[in-house]
């Protein structure tokens, strides 16, 4: 008790002189943290004094709802309506659970969808959501307010530059729920199962009262009209709402947009090259971008959804700037998602995400094969990095690992990796299969989609083959990359 008690004071101290407002007096408690970006909040270095931090943190962003009010930093990050907005009751459909990808997927495919309502609920403000009829049996309904779920307790982050937790979830109950945030947010909806339910067919409306109407836009349903109305409601945060992406954004953004229909298509455009690549069967759920203050991890990360910094933010809405440079890191977020662990192996998450990137800067943006990323594979840097992956000790950076693959996409062109990722979706390798095993089934699917024995290549660049996989490929004519590299191939961009 004495050491919890020590803990305890020392984290009070701690609060009156990391508190980024001089000039106010310490608040104890939650409230106290209260960072501005260019005043961020110094988290406790002290071990116990953290845990006491994110222990207070916890047990105020879980109050219930009549007990929540507005903390000081909302206005500041993620924003609040403006003063006299109008509140609103609006009926929202929701339908049966939403997987965001198949099972197979590393990242994020077996994530529920979140399925979006168009409203926000303001910091401290209470919205009651009602089902219209009997919620089913086996069905649970999970609401969320706040887009912004990355919580900021990694170690490795020493400041905050935003409140560490701001999105919260409740349980939908057959009675009026109460649901409400200190920070606010934008608000969604979750179906969950249980008990053998299906969720098929299943549409049931729910009423939310005391809610924002926020920046709202799906594509096919909303009218131009209807947009320029919309586009002017009052929330800090809005959404475009396309088949196969979700844009969030700073409402701010888009107030002046007369039509989000051409950056929606651009941005389907490139979920279904990206889907399309490895062959994912027609989506359930759309991905989503979220930019924020401060994200858990890197510049940007992938997930459900995936996260980018608020720097990143206007890059979204773009188009003109998204079409002639596309944006790497969204495209490389978007491949973590559609990554999967037959066909990555060991020290490779950060190189076949790229496949993705690359083929989506050909295919949609119109780079030449293989660039896009600066110049990173341009002219003799990328024979620096073959010499460098190639040599008697493999380099395992990223785009030394890449290199290998930009060779054999100028060689053979896309299809036949394409046609290699494909196959998985319906000829699937086991789970736990060991990688050398995993390693000789992408050798041997690539080399008879090429046409081309690869085996020798791939052992050059450290994969283990067994050498009955040689002579099964026998038939097939060998790669000779060093004819290759006296004369290599480029192929000329070609678009969709």
């Amino acid at each position: 008790m004495l050491t919890r008690n020590c803990a305890r004071l020392k984290f009070a101290a701690l609060l009156m002189f990391a508190t980024p407002f001089a000039d106010a007096a310490p608040t104890p408690g939650a409230e106290a943290i209260a960072p501005r970006e260019k005043a961020p909040f110094t988290v406790p270095t002290d071990p116990a004094a953290k845990k006491v931090l994110v222990q207070q943190v916890k047990d105020y962003m879980a109050l219930p709802p009549a007990q929540v009010q507005a903390h000081p930093a909302a206005a500041d990050f993620p924003g609040v309506a403006p003063a006299g907005s109008p509140r609103v009751t609006r009926v929202i459909t929701v339908h049966g659970p939403q997987k965001h990808g198949p099972d197979s997927a590393l990242y994020a495919g077996r994530k529920d969808g979140w399925q979006s309502t168009g409203l926000y609920a303001n910091a401290g403000e209470i919205v009651t959501v009602t089902p219209v009829g009997t919620l089913p049996a086996g069905v649970t309904l999970e609401l969320q307010v706040g887009c912004h779920t990355d919580r900021l307790f990694n170690d490795k982050i020493d400041k905050w530059k935003r409140f560490p937790s701001i999105a919260r979830s409740f349980t939908l109950t057959q009675q009026p729920t109460q649901v409400a945030s200190a920070f606010g947010g934008s608000l969604f909806v979750s179906v969950k199962l249980s008990n053998g339910a299906t969720g098929d067919g299943l549409k049931l409306d729910l009423r939310f009262a005391n809610a924002v109407e926020a920046p709202f836009f799906v594509l096919g349903k909303t009218s131009l009209a209807d947009w320029k109305k919309i586009r002017n409601a009052p929330a800090p945060w809005g959404e475009l709402v396309g088949r196969g992406m979700i844009l969030h954004f700073p409402a701010v953004q888009v107030r002046t947009m007369d039509d989000p229909t051409p950056l929606l298509l651009w941005w389907d455009s490139i979920v279904a090259a990206e889907d399309g690549l490895v062959g994912w069967p027609a989506r359930a759920a759309q991905e989503r971008v979220v930019p924020d203050r401060q994200i858990s991890a890197g510049w940007m990360h992938s997930g459900y959804p995936f996260m980018c910094h608020l720097a990143s933010a206007s890059d979204i809405t773009d188009l003109a700037k998204l079409r002639t440079n596309g944006d790497w890191g969204f495209f490389h977020e978007l491949g973590h998602n559609h990554q999967s662990a037959e066909w990555t192996f060991a020290n490779q998450t950060e190189v076949t995400v790229n496949f993705f990137s690359l083929y989506c800067m050909e295919r949609i943006v119109g780079k030449p094969t293989g660039l896009g990323h600066g110049k990173t594979f341009e002219g003799d840097d990328l024979f620096k990095r073959l010499d460098k992956r190639l040599g008697a000790k493999p380099s395992t950076d990223p785009f030394d690992q890449l290199a290998p693959f930009v060779v054999l996409i100028r060689k053979y062109g896309w299809a036949p990796l394409k046609q290699t990722l494909v196959s998985y979706q319906t000829v699937p390798v086991a789970r736990k299969t060991p990688e050398p095993q995993r390693q000789a089934e992408f050798v041997r699917r690539y080399s008879r989609n090429a046409k081309a024995n690869l085996t020798g290549f791939f052992k050059q660049i450290g994969y283990t083959l067994p050498d009955e996989l040689s002579a099964e490929l026998k038939a097939l004519p060998a790669f000779d990359y060093a004819a290759w590299r006296k004369a290599p191939t480029t192929s000329k961009p070609a678009r969709p």
